[in-house]
This record gives C-alpha cells, structure tokens and sequence, in this order.
C-alpha cells in the first residue's frame, strides 16, 4: 500500500526465501516445545529470534538469486 513494487524483484527468490524463513522459525519453535516439558527451554528473547529470522530471509534470497542468475533463470 505504501509502497511501489519493484519489477525488478526475482519473485522465485523471494519465495525460497518465504519458505526458508518459515522452517527456520518453525524448526525453532518446535525445538523450544519438545525440550520445554524437561525445563531446558532454549534461552532467546523475542527481538533476536526476529532479528535471526530476517537475517535467515535476507542471506537465502541472496543466495537463491546468486544460484539462480548462475544457472540463467532470472530476467535481471
């Protein structure tokens, strides 16, 4: 809404990286919910859980793009 999209944007990267993210938080999640009833619940704040997540996006879109402008798949 605020802003203009880009078409530019490599929107196949942006979906690994949708993807990408999802299992990290989801993995996270269900790694903290398995060790939780043993008391050993895996010592991480909100902020850097977020913080992880969007480095997670932000580093896979940058390689599916690298992979994918090698193998000549992209339009840019």
């Amino acid at each position: 809404m605020f802003f203009k999209a880009n078409p530019k944007a490599d929107k196949t990267s942006v979906n690994i990286a949708f993807y990408s993210t999802f299992i990290f938080w989801s993995g996270f999640l269900l790694l903290n919910s398995i060790l939780d009833p043993f008391n050993k619940s895996i010592p991480i704040d909100s902020l850097t859980l977020l913080l992880s997540g969007l480095a997670v996006f932000f580093l896979s879109e940058i390689v599916a793009r690298f992979f994918r402008k090698r193998k000549g798949r992209t339009p840019n």
